[in-house]
């Protein structure tokens, strides 16, 4: 029943006086030992739950992924993937629980082109959050932030977008990156292709936002000028696969770790 009852609540859920005295009963479900039926209900309060120091610790997140990552191996349905995108965000833009969201669940979002129906991360597109993204040193867990933040379709500070031209420059410049870059290339076609739709149809996606047409532009531009570093870093790395390949080098002087990441000195 949790499904009907959220969906009749959701529409003045926050701030809502009954919504206030369901919430610590719904809370407890992470007390509970995990079951199906259990697990799935926890993915569809979570977005409903608060987030925040405090009220929760890391433990609440830990229950969380095992959770969803289990009923997503079973049920993998659009409410269900709804669910677990809203909450990554909520729980991403803590800064105490950001590092305890485990690895699977970034590589889960990094396939997904969910889009948050309420926002809660936009300090997720500040400089000091993609720093922090990098510093993991995880490739696949900053590949999967920037698909997943970049489907917010919003406008970067100037700090922020010089950043990420930095990561996609220094992070994904290794001939080995080729895949990477790619994903990374078709998330930016696709929101560049949602922006060209216009106001009325982002705003049919994101209900209570509002996209005037010089917003859109702009954002636009920052888009398409991520595209085309990520461009200049791959016809690059061409180059220098073209330029390698006329040279035989001893198989005892190339790693297999020199093979997969060769560092990019050249721009073109």
């Amino acid at each position: 029943m949790i499904g009907p009852v959220l969906r009749a609540l959701r529409p003045s859920i926050y701030g809502n006086f009954v919504w206030r005295h369901v919430e610590p009963l719904m809370a407890m479900l992470f007390d509970k030992p995990s079951t199906p039926s259990l697990d799935q209900a926890i993915i569809l309060v979570s977005p409903c739950l608060r987030w925040d120091e405090d009220h929760i610790n890391h433990n609440r997140v830990t229950r969380w992924s095992t959770a969803a990552l289990a009923t997503l191996a079973v049920q993998d349905t659009e409410e269900v993937g709804q669910s677990v995108a809203d909450t990554l965000w909520r729980i991403a833009s803590v800064d105490t629980l950001r590092q305890h969201i485990p690895v699977g669940i970034w590589l889960w979002s990094s396939e997904q082109t969910f889009i948050p129906s309420t926002w809660h991360g936009r300090n997720l597109r500040s400089q000091k959050v993609i720093c922090e993204f990098r510093e993991l040193g995880d490739i696949e867990v900053l590949k999967s932030y920037l698909l997943s933040a970049w489907l917010e379709w919003r406008l970067l500070e100037d700090s922020a977008f010089a950043e990420t031209c930095a990561s996609i420059r220094e992070d994904f410049n290794g001939i080995g990156m080729g895949q990477h870059r790619e994903e990374l290339g078709k998330r930016l076609d696709h929101v560049l292709g949602q922006l060209d739709q216009g106001p009325k149809y982002l705003e049919r996606l994101r209900p209570g936002l509002h996209f005037n047409g010089r917003y859109i532009e702009m954002t636009k531009d920052q888009y398409r000028e991520l595209k085309r570093v990520l461009l200049e870093v791959d016809e690059a790395m061409q180059i220098l696969t073209r330029m390698s390949s006329r040279f035989i080098i001893p198989s005892d002087l190339l790693t297999s770790v020199d093979t997969h990441r060769i560092p990019l000195d050249v721009h073109v």
